[in-house]
Parts: structure tokens; C-alpha cells; sequence
């Protein structure tokens, strides 16, 4: 009895002391803060909103939409320190309006990109206005996404507005871009008014992001179009402006404005290929000729003279028109004359969006995308052209491989983007591609012949022989496409080879050069590092040409490209930069003294005699060597190459065979 009073005691002990713990525990525990402000709530981080945090703001409602989202409505509120998303259903529709006060209660949440408040209760409890000033935003400020939901104002002009039943949506082009502007649908507007307008909009910033929650493009929610201003409306008969021809778009004019350049304008040719709802080209007298994607479908036949409205615009880097409208002008159609031409004069590039007559065979059919590609070849080159999928019908195709055809059609040049880039700014064709208007646009000149050994053998055996014969005969087919496309290549390759390295030393050139310069300063400007740059100078390189001979200068050229490589590491370019001059490009460097001692090492290295062959006798040369370094000299391309060449030019006028680094306080 008394081992079990016992028992009950400790047991009783042990029940106070949890009860005493537990009690300890709850008043340790801090309870979470409640944010006031629409700027404290908005600029948390995603692991701080994802913890709940009571939100109680009293804002203005500057943009609801209950239409734009089956998921929730779009509500953007803005307080005196700055403005949020506020995550309320769609349903039931709230009666908010623009300018309301309202008092809202909810937690904060992470969001799909940017915090917000979520499980909002929404009161109304007063009237006021949205913000009378906005803030002027860049492109680049909305992209970085370091104005998100703010009160912005964007510029720039109107170029198509897209309907709804619910919205308007504004494709507006900035002069730093395209931007979306969203707002609620007005009844009785006419929203083509404001095409090719420049217009003031204010409304709030808002993301387009993708699933992993970064940041792809960026549109403005503005409530209503008091919070978009006509700076200056677009022409009110745009067809009636004077037609340009194709060569003045898009040109520098000494004084011309930058919005000038984003206005819509009138030009007017003869219609050379219409692809119904998808593209129009047309010709001009002159011979120029381009295409455009337009949604109109309204039937134009090749020969009509056509007017059209559009936004000039680069697409591919070629000349295009983006929104464009057409309608028939007033004269007579008339019969548009094919340029004869061959596969390599329209790889030229001058023929671009003319209509042309080629000749090739045709050694492959393709309707997998929809539209028809027929692989053709010219002599050593391979080309598509492309047939819409409304003018092939359900039928079959009248031809057959290896049939020789004659094609009509527009001559579409396909730029070579990475020649073009690395070139000195002119564009480099890379492909031709013929785009068909009809059946009728090809021309059957030569057919294959039907009685080929293949044919004679086929008669000889069984039907599953012919099927395997057949089947070869494709795989051999397609391995000589494979062949020829690999021989293109290869070609190519060794095209861009020469054009980004030297002849004579197999060095980069100032292409390649400026290319891995461009690179290099990106990626120091972004980790914070060093990068040097020398210039070496061979000293008195004409005496060796005159004493020697040009043969023995070009001989020691090599060498000296030799020499330098050795002296340098494995990521570092030694480039040539013209004449006796080289260029070494040093990233990812740590110190001065890292620049310092390779400079060193390359005079050193360079002051051994040259024994340039068995019956020369050994040429000895010097160098001068300039040293400059990001971010100490400069942090542009221009600025490191002009103090580099200073450095080096010092070095020479104090007695050469050394190398001088370059400070800007003098050296």
C-alpha cells in the first residue's frame, strides 16, 4: 500500500512538471507580426511570405478584373508606399470600382512570381482616386522585375488592339520594345482610333513568367482609358498618305526621331504570292519585293495592285511588316513577269522577296509540318521550296522524285545569322527557300524514266523482293542527301574558319578577337574579376623586311605567334592584330602581378634569336608590350584597346625591348 501512494505521487509529479513545460513553451513562442503596408508585404522574401504573415492594408483598387483568370480575379491596390496583388475568386464578381478605398485582411503567400496577399476579405470603406503621378519605367527596369506591380508610366506607339468579349489588349512598341497594356473592354469605342497613336499609359506592372517563376516578358494592367493620353494621334486616313518604296524603310535619316521611325506607313506594289489569313508579297516597279504575315483573307489575285499599312520591322534581318492590313488599290492588274534565274545568283541575296523562275530536281517531298517542302537540288546545292497545304488539295502529288521541275515563285533568302554577326554589318545569305503560290507554279521539264534496271528487275521477282529493293533504294537516296548536307557543312565550317582566323599565322583575327573580348568583359563585368590585355609590337620589323626579304618577315611572323602562344596559358588568345602587331587577351586574372609576369615572360621570350632556316642566319628582334586591365584602364572594348595601345606606344618612345602597364593617373 504504501509502495503504491508511491507510484501515484511520482506519477502526479511528473503530470505538473509536463503541465509546467507546456505552459513554459506557449508563452516562449513569438506570435507572427502583422504588415500594414502594401511595400513591406510585397517585398518580402518568398521563404518569409510563404510563412503566412497576417495582412491588414487599407489601399486604393487601381485595377479589378474578375474576367481575365478562370482561377482568381485580378486585383491590384496601391497605399502610400507602394502597390501589391491581391488574390481574391472570381466569383462572386465584387462591386469595386476604380478608386475605391477598401480595407483588406489576409496572409501574405510567395506567389507564382512575386509575393501577394491571398485569402483576402475585401471591404470598401471609402472613395478616393488612383495615383495622380506615375512612375516613368524602362524596359529594362520592368524586365529586371524591380518595379513588379509598381504605378508605372510607359510610352511608345499604339500598334494593333486586340479584342475580346472582356479586354483590350494594346500592342504598344516602345522605343526599348514591345510591351502588352491590358484593360477591361469599354462598349461603344472605336479602338482603331488609337492605332498608330503615341500614347502616355499609367497602370501597374505585372510579369510573364514561366513554371520555374522567372521572369520572360512583362504587360501593364491599366484600369480605364482615362489612364491612357493621346500624345499624338496616328493619321485618320492612313491609306491616304503618300506610298513609300521599300528602300527608304527602316533608313538612317540625319534628325529623324526615334517615335517617327516606330509609325505605321503606306507602301503599294503588285501582289506576287498571297497565302490566305497567313502572308502577302509584293513587288514593286523597281524590282523590290518582301513579304509580310497578315490575318486578312480577303482574295488577291497575283498582278493586283495592292495597298498596304504596316509597322516596319526587322524579323530573320530582313525587312517585314508586323500588323499589316491591306485593301485593292485603284488600277489596273497586271501580269507579273518571273525573273529567270539560277540557284546560286539567288543565293546573292540581292533577289530576296522578288518572283523567280528556278530550275532543279527534285530528290524529296515532305507534308509532315501541314504546308508541302519539296527538297530540291541545283548542281551542288540543295534548296526547299514550300507549298501551302490549301493549295495541294487531298489528291496525290503529281510528281515524282527525280523528275527535273521548273518552279515560279518568291525567292526567300535566309540570313546567316552567325557570319552576319561576326562580319563587319552587312547581311550574308545562308539559304534560299522558293515559296509556291500553286499547283500551277511547278512545272514538270524532264520525267524520270520509267524503265531504270531497278524497273526490269522488279518484273523478274516476287513482290516482297520489289518491296525490299524499294527499301533500299530510299535508304541510299536519303545517305546522299545526309552526304551532300554534310558536305555543306563542312564547307561552311571551313568558311568561318577562315573568316575569324589569319592566314598566315592561323591566328584569330579581329573578328574572333572582338568576339572573345566581348565575352571576356561580359563575364568579368558579371563575377567582379580582372581580365588584362597586351599589345605586343615587334621593334624595327621593316628592317628585318628590307634586310631579309618579305619571305623571312612572313617566316618570323610564325614564329613570333609561336613564341607568344608558349608564353601565355591555355585559356588565354593570342590574337593578330594587323601588320607586326598581337593582341593576347588574359581572363579570369586575380592580381596585377598575374598580367605583369606573363608581359615579362613574352619580352624574354621574344629576345632569343630566330633561326628562321638551315641557310638564314639567325634574326634577332624585340618587342614592345603595352598592358592594360579591366576594370583598372577601362570598362569597354574601345577604351582597353586605345589605353593598351598607348602603353605600348610609351614603352617605345623610352627605348623599346620592355613592356609598360597602362594606369590612368599616368604612366
Amino acid at each position: 500500500m504504501r509502495f503504491a501512494c508511491r507510484a501515484g505521487a511520482c506519477f502526479a509529479l511528473a503530470l505538473i512538471c509536463v503541465a509546467v513545460r507546456a505552459e513554459k513553451s506557449r508563452s516562449t513562442q513569438v506570435p507572427l507580426r502583422t504588415l500594414l503596408t502594401a511595400r513591406e508585404a510585397h517585398d518580402m522574401l518568398p521563404e518569409e511570405a510563404a510563412r503566412a504573415y497576417p495582412v491588414h492594408l487599407r489601399a486604393v483598387v487601381t485595377y479589378y478584373d474578375p474576367y481575365i483568370d478562370s482561377r482568381h480575379s485580378a486585383l491590384f491596390i496601391c497605399d502610400a508606399t507602394g502597390c501589391i496583388f491581391v488574390k481574391i475568386p472570381s466569383r462572386p464578381i465584387l462591386p469595386l470600382q476604380t478608386g475605391d478605398v477598401i480595407d483588406v485582411v489576409g496572409v501574405s503567400e510567395p506567389g507564382d512570381y512575386a509575393p501577394l496577399v491571398d485569402q483576402a476579405q475585401v471591404r470598401i470603406v471609402g472613395r478616393s482616386h488612383v495615383p495622380r503621378q506615375a512612375q516613368r519605367a524602362t524596359m529594362a527596369e520592368l524586365i529586371s522585375g524591380s518595379m513588379d506591380c509598381h504605378w508605372v508610366e510607359i510610352s511608345g506607339v499604339v500598334h494593333v488592339v486586340r479584342l475580346n468579349e472582356t479586354n483590350a489588349i494594346y500592342e504598344i512598341a516602345t522605343t526599348e520594345g514591345p510591351i502588352s497594356a491590358v484593360t477591361r473592354r469599354e462598349a461603344g469605342i472605336d479602338y482603331e482610333q488609337f492605332v498608330d497613336s503615341l500614347v502616355l499609359v499609367h497602370g501597374n506592372a505585372a510579369p510573364v513568367f514561366n513554371r520555374k517563376r522567372q521572369k520572360v516578358g512583362v504587360h501593364l494592367f491599366f484600369p480605364s482609358l482615362h489612364e491612357l493620353t493621346v500624345v499624338q494621334p496616328g493619321p485618320p486616313h492612313s491609306f491616304a498618305m503618300p506610298a513609300l518604296s521599300l528602300t527608304s524603310l527602316l533608313r538612317y535619316i540625319p534628325g529623324k526621331k526615334t517615335e517617327e521611325l516606330a509609325r505605321r506607313v503606306h507602301v503599294q506594289g503588285r501582289a506576287t504570292l498571297q497565302w490566305p489569313g497567313r502572308m502577302l508579297c509584293i513587288q514593286q516597279e523597281r524590282g523590290e519585293g518582301f513579304c509580310m504575315n497578315t490575318a486578312q483573307d480577303a482574295p488577291v489575285n497575283v498582278g493586283d495592285l495592292v495597298d498596304v499599312l504596316g509597322f516596319p520591322a526587322i524579323k530573320e534581318l530582313k525587312l517585314t511588316m508586323e500588323d499589316a492590313t491591306y485593301r485593292l488599290a485603284d488600277g489596273v492588274a497586271l501580269q507579273t513577269i518571273a525573273k529567270p534565274m539560277t540557284i546560286s545568283q539567288a543565293l546573292q541575296g540581292d533577289h530576296d522577296g522578288e518572283l523567280v523562275e528556278i530550275e532543279g530536281k527534285l530528290i524529296g517531298q515532305d507534308s509532315s509540318p501541314g504546308d508541302l517542302t519539296l527538297l530540291m537540288r541545283s548542281g551542288n546545292f540543295l534548296f526547299p521550296a514550300t507549298l501551302p497545304q490549301a493549295a495541294t488539295g487531298s489528291g496525290a502529288l503529281p510528281w515524282k522524285e527525280g523528275s527535273t521541275l521548273r518552279l515560279t515563285g518568291i525567292c526567300s533568302v535566309q540570313v546567316d545569322n552567325e557570319t552576319t554577326v561576326q562580319g563587319e554589318g552587312g547581311v550574308r545569305p545562308g539559304m534560299v527557300r522558293i515559296l509556291l503560290r500553286s499547283m500551277g507554279d511547278v512545272e514538270v521539264l524532264q520525267a524520270p524514266t520509267w524503265w531504270t534496271p531497278l524497273h526490269m528487275l522488279e518484273i523478274l521477282v516476287v513482290v516482297a523482293v520489289l518491296a525490299f529493293v524499294a527499301f533500299v533504294w530510299i535508304i541510299v537516296l536519303r545517305h546522299r542527301v545526309g552526304l551532300q548536307t554534310k558536305a555543306l557543312r563542312d564547307s561552311e565550317e571551313r568558311l568561318r574558319h577562315l573568316s575569324e582566323h589569319d592566314a598566315l599565322t592561323n591566328l584569330p583575327n579581329r573578328i574572333l578577337l572582338n568576339d572573345r573580348l566581348t565575352m571576356a568583359l561580359q563575364r568579368a563585368e558579371r563575377f567582379h574579376e580582372r581580365l588584362g590585355l597586351l599589345m605586343v609590337d615587334v621593334d624595327r620589323f621593316k628592317e628585318v623586311n628590307d634586310t631579309f626579304g618579305h619571305n623571312v618577315g612572313d617566316k618570323l611572323l610564325c614564329e613570333l605567334a609561336k613564341r607568344i602562344s608558349h608564353a601565355v596559358r591555355l585559356t588565354d588568345t593570342v590574337a593578330r592584330f594587323g601588320g607586326d602587331e598581337f593582341i593576347v587577351l588574359l581572363p579570369d586574372l586575380h592580381a596585377l602581378e598575374e598580367v605583369q609576369t606573363i608581359a615579362a615572360k613574352i619580352v624574354t621570350a621574344i629576345s632569343a634569336p630566330f633561326h628562321i632556316g638551315p641557310e638564314q642566319s639567325p634574326v634577332s628582334v624585340t618587342v614592345s608590350v603595352g598592358v592594360c586591365t579591366y576594370p583598372e584602364a577601362g570598362l569597354n572594348m574601345e577604351t582597353l584597346l586605345e589605353h593598351v595601345d598607348a602603353a605600348m606606344y610609351s614603352v617605345k618612345e623610352h627605348g623599346r625591348n620592355a613592356f609598360q602597364v597602362y594606369r590612368p593617373d599616368g604612366m
